[in-house]
């Protein structure tokens, strides 16, 4: 099982919930493979050049399958043609966050900032935090610049020992953090208050209809056959089902998807890189 991302990450932990531990008591059993790089492209070109024989399956994502196809000018895949989609595993908003020392002190105080750039880490380029970091600064206008790191941790590393100004990742890097009131979350990027931070705003209730998810689906290499495709489907939709699970993802912010189909797939894929491409473009973001 790729996983194109490093550890901790959204991607990571989604991945290793489902694969490295529930596959073991009903299906077959994965050795997970983190393969960082290039915002995700390093490891699902791996995948793509698998043999379509259901032996190496990976997890594809936001950057992956969403905002990469318009932010780099050559990819060594195709994002539609490549791949097999087999299931939506997750859905989650990301965090706005900023050290307990900040002067920001709410959503309300970032959003009238006037006192010059605002530096913000991300876990790399393409990323979901990335993406939000810059639908944020056009819609507002803020003076946001764009840090961006190899990873999750890292990137909340340095926001902590004040190298930049603030964080936008994923909600379940951020959790440990903000409990220990190292770290402030000023906002989620979900339309509503979610149950992990009930505490927390909605960015959107400063900016109109500001809603941004991270996510991650499961894929095999084009040609995996159907037989092959729909088992892998029928685990998922098994493993997500199980109380325990879906009480972890909870725990993590991270929700279940209504529609885990791969046809459900298919299309929210193609969604995606139709929904993102505008903000990459008007943004004007390089891929270094």
């Amino acid at each position: 099982m790729i996983i194109p991302f490093g550890p901790s990450g959204g991607a990571d932990v989604v991945g290793r919930l489902l694969f490295a531990q529930a596959s073991a008591a009903d299906g077959p059993g994965f050795v997970i493979e983190n393969r960082a790089g290039a915002g995700g492209n390093i490891g699902v070109e791996a995948l793509s050049r698998a043999a379509p024989d259901g032996y190496t399956l990976g997890t594809i994502a936001i950057s992956t399958h969403g905002v990469n196809p318009t932010l780099y000018r050559r990819l060594p895949f195709d994002p539609i043609a490549d791949f097999t989609p087999i299931a939506l595993l997750s859905l989650q908003p990301v965090v706005v966050a900023v050290r307990a020392e900040s002067p920001i002190q709410d959503l309300a105080g970032l959003a009238q900032w006037k006192q010059g750039e605002l530096t913000y880490a991300s876990a790399g380029n393409g990323t979901s935090g990335h993406m939000a970091g810059e639908l944020l600064r056009l819609r507002t206008g803020l003076p946001l610049l764009h840090v961006p790191y190899r990873g999750s941790g890292p990137a909340w590393t340095d926001t902590l020992g004040g190298r930049v100004d603030l964080v936008i990742d994923n909600v379940q890097a951020g959790l440990p953090h903000h409990a220990a009131k190292r770290m402030r979350i000023l906002g989620v990027s979900s339309a509503a208050r979610i149950e992990v931070l009930p505490e927390v705003p909605p960015i959107a209730s400063v900016v109109p209809d500001y809603v941004v998810n991270s996510w991650n689906g499961l894929a095999g290499p084009a040609g995996l056959p159907p037989p092959i495709r729909d088992r892998m489907n029928g685990l998922v939709r098994h493993w997500l089902g199980q109380p325990a699970l879906q009480a972890r993802f909870r725990d993590l912010g991270i929700g279940v998807p209504a529609d885990t189909s791969p046809e459900f797939l298919a299309d929210f894929i193609r969604k995606e890189i139709a929904q993102w491409a505008p903000v990459v473009r008007q943004s004007g973001m390089q891929p270094d």
